[in-house]
């Protein structure tokens, strides 16, 4: 037959997705964090802090030392690391949007929002 076979109580990581989405707000309204349920009835709780220490985009990886990627062809970078965000800042959360159905946006009280934070990377990050 055709049908897909039932897996029982038994999920693969592929088929586990959030079923909810909701963003944690402190007392005075900045982000906090997110809670996330999973098609598996797990739920998991991610910082803010956590979020943006893992930001998936090509800058933050290269930032934290991952070279897994081609480099662009760039200028030479300069000696002097010039702050242009506060802590505060880089980890308010401020925005969350669907991107398809496999990844989440998030916009940053710095104004970064090129991480696209897979489900699978949200999973893990939850470590279940």
């Amino acid at each position: 037959s055709s049908e897909p076979k039932s897996q029982g109580p038994f999920m693969s990581a592929e088929s586990i997705k959030p079923t909810e989405i909701k963003r944690l707000k402190s007392p005075n309204n900045s982000g906090q964090g997110l809670q996330i349920t999973w098609s598996d009835g797990r739920q998991s709780t991610l910082s803010n802090e956590q979020l943006r220490r893992n930001c998936p985009c090509a800058t933050c990886q290269e930032r934290r030392g991952v070279l897994n990627h081609e480099k662009p062809l760039s200028q030479p970078k300069m000696r002097l690391q010039v702050l242009t965000a506060t802590l505060d800042e880089e980890t308010n959360l401020l925005e969350i949007w669907p991107i398809g159905n496999y990844a989440l946006g998030i916009r940053w009280g710095d104004r970064h929002d090129t991480g696209i934070y897979s489900f699978d990377i949200l999973r893990e990050l939850a470590k279940f």
